[in-house]
């Protein structure tokens, strides 16, 4: 086990480092920590610093694959958590200024959520905003680690029991098509003994593709994924290049390339989209209601 003098003593020499591996230990990743600090640092730096930091103390930290922590660097965690797991909220009280912490899929940030965006800072000009764009799965698990405060995402079957949900909008499930494809409809593919066309769709996590192959399950139709994007809009990309028929949702105002075609999937069930927030919040419950109604209220010119 890891002496506890031989931590404060090791302080003064690079606190940064603890910080790092504070970031680790509670997004269990280096990879995870990366993505999801407030301030820009790459993979490869996190891991060499982190790596000091077990040499200067002798130990092993936490085991790589997967990831797990030793007694060591389960002793040294509940050390330095309770430091660093406030620094946001006392730079917050020190500032004066309310923060939160907000993530949704690139699309989202991109075409949608700048009106929003701006809406909220005019109401709270000196309001601190850390955003993060991760597709829905990464989402959901940011909200479970405690790492964002809110999120518009895809609301899974079974949300965890000390968050809210509130649905926006229902998105069905589409496929693309190169325009120039002779298939009019999907029951032209179900009909086939093999799905020739590639399938090009979101990984398996994606709710969007657990829906359709549930669905197809049923229809006894066996059509699984070729091409795994982790975008919609790379998805858009390779059907327009010709590398297959995708998988994706109808979004409103969403306008297709001129050379992609969209086919309805009558019998296949929406995803709905929703803003999800945490039962007990953690951040200015005033700024987190602006940042609904404002969303509410945008979502309201869809007419959904």
């Amino acid at each position: 086990m890891i002496k506890i003098a031989l931590i404060i003593d090791w302080i003064d020499m690079n606190p940064h480092h603890l910080e790092l591996f504070y970031h680790v230990a509670k997004s269990k990743g280096v990879s995870r920590a990366a993505r999801q600090m407030s301030y820009g640092i790459q993979q490869p730096s996190v891991s060499v610093q982190v790596n000091a930091l077990e040499k200067d103390l002798g130990v092993v930290l936490y085991e790589r694959r997967p990831f797990k922590l030793t007694p060591a660097g389960e002793e040294l965690f509940r050390f330095v958590q309770p430091f660093f797991g406030k620094m946001a909220e006392v730079r917050e009280r020190l500032e004066g200024a309310a923060q939160l912490r907000f993530g949704a899929s690139p699309i989202l940030f991109r075409d949608y959520l700048p009106p929003v965006i701006q809406a909220v800072r005019k109401q709270f000009p000196r309001l601190s905003l850390i955003l993060r764009a991760l597709n829905q799965p990464d989402l959901i698990e940011a909200m479970e680690h405690d790492d964002l405060d809110l999120i518009i995402s895809l609301i899974p079957e079974r949300l965890n029991s000390s968050f809210c949900s509130v649905e926006i909008i229902q998105l069905p499930l589409i496929l693309l098509v190169p325009a120039r494809s002779k298939v009019k409809s999907a029951e032209e593919f179900w009909r086939a003994e093999a799905i020739a066309e590639p399938l090009i769709s979101l990984g398996p996590r994606e709710l969007i593709c657990q829906k359709f192959q549930q669905t197809l399950a049923k229809l006894g139709v066996y059509w699984k994924t070729k091409i795994e994007m982790d975008s919609l809009e790379l998805i858009e990309k390779y059907v327009e290049a010709g590398y297959g028929v995708g998988l994706s949702v109808r979004l409103p105002e969403h306008k297709l390339p001129a050379r992609i075609r969209l086919i309805e999937l009558a019998d296949f069930p929406s995803v709905r989209m929703g803003v999800i927030y945490r039962e007990e919040p953690k951040a200015d419950e005033k700024v987190r209601r602006a940042f609904l109604d404002e969303v509410m209220k945008y979502a309201a010119r869809f007419g959904s």
